[in-house]
């Protein structure tokens, strides 16, 4: 089986959805390529769409939670939105790569090759199965006007709202969202600790902000660093930011307490050996947080989908929310006191999100790719 994922490089968590995916379906013997669409064109042309996003999304989110709103509003099942005709451009390449590849099913993890792909269904150029992941804990606009023959979604909760804005409920499968394996896995509290340098015992608070350190870190790791007990210890991991890595050590150099870490492949192991996660709430990072049963507070987040999944998680137990850096930090020093409530929230990750969510949906995937190739005798 061939099995061709897409991604955009629009925030990391769309990225590792794929990357999940390709792991499961490798391990059952998929042949399996990922790329970013665009990149077809040039690569030039998915970097700057990439930028794009982070000046619009990390350096002007109140901007960017308007065009959310707006976008929300214009959205239509039987519409085709600017989005769609921005991504039509990407058409005729991805085409030819589909053709090329001979591939039997593909699947994305973000909107904008999804709007691609239906541009060639609706022309009938489009000839495999089609598939789509979701990776926030809404319907974000315009997905109601792809063309997916399966979306899968995080939740039974989550279909409604899909069905509600007219995508056919036999169409959707409440999997859950996808991740990796070393999410899924367990190192244990002491020996991750022991791994990462930290004495066992010790309250420790994780702050991340994802893969651009965003969600107010700064002023968390204030506020954290101010009134949380004296023996506590406050991680920052601040991803592919390295200039918040440089103020935090500099604005926080006589604090012994606070570890600043900037680029690491050790998320996996801070979960594991944190008492309290805060993060701005990203779908993929809830979901990781909740499969490694993480106490779990969320910061500011992303105007739109962001905001949403934090709604989601708190009304569901799986979190706490607190936007103000001020009532975040008051939330993880609760939690940091109240084992009985930290027990409680990792209880409710377990019962309400999938860990093998990436498993279910390559199995989904490899059965309709296997009875399409069959049907049209291996040909795109």
């Amino acid at each position: 089986m061939k099995i061709l994922i897409l991604s955009c490089s629009m925030g990391q968590g769309h990225n590792t959805a794929a990357i999940a995916l390709q792991e499961a379906l490798t391990l059952r013997g998929a042949d399996c390529t990922l790329l970013d669409h665009i990149s077809l064109k040039s690569e030039r042309a998915a970097w700057k769409t990439a930028m794009g996003y982070i000046r619009s999304a990390v350096f002007a989110p109140y901007a960017f939670g308007a065009a959310y709103r707006v976008a929300d509003w214009i959205s239509s099942r039987n519409g085709r939105s600017p989005v769609y005709w921005a991504q039509a451009r990407y058409a005729s390449y991805l085409y030819e790569h589909i053709c090329r590849g001979q591939y039997d099913a593909v699947v994305t993890s973000h909107l904008y090759p999804a709007e691609t792909l239906t541009l060639l269904k609706r022309r009938g150029r489009l000839r495999i199965p089609f598939f789509a992941v979701m990776t926030d804990y809404t319907c974000s606009p315009f997905w109601e006007e792809t063309r997916a023959d399966v979306y899968f979604t995080p939740s039974e909760r989550i279909s409604e709202i899909f069905v509600k804005k007219g995508v056919p409920r036999e169409q959707l499968l409440p999997c859950g969202i996808p991740v990796r394996r070393n999410m899924r896995e367990r190192e244990g509290k002491i020996s991750a600790r022991e791994r990462l340098g930290v004495a066992h015992g010790v309250p420790l608070v994780v702050v991340m902000g994802g893969s651009m350190g965003g969600g107010k870190m700064a002023a968390v790791v204030r506020e954290l660093l101010a009134r949380a007990p004296e023996d506590t210890v406050v991680a920052a991991l601040c991803g592919s930011n390295e200039q918040l890595k440089n103020r935090l050590l500099t604005r926080f150099c006589k604090a012994e307490r606070l570890l600043a870490i900037g680029y690491t492949d050790q998320v996996p192991l801070w979960m594991e050996a944190c008492d309290v996660l805060m993060t701005k709430p990203g779908g993929l990072t809830c979901t990781e947080a909740a499969v490694k049963h993480v106490p779990l507070v969320l910061t500011a987040p992303i105007p739109g989908c962001e905001t949403c999944n934090a709604a989601y998680f708190e009304r569901l137990g799986l979190a706490k929310r607190a936007f103000a850096p001020a009532a975040a930090a008051k939330e993880a020093i609760k939690l940091l006191g109240n084992e009985v409530a930290r027990q409680a929230m990792r209880n409710l990750q377990t019962i309400r999100v999938n860990a093998l969510a990436a498993d279910e949906i390559a199995g989904v995937i490899l059965g309709a790719g296997e009875a399409s190739a069959s049907e049209r005798g291996n040909r795109p």
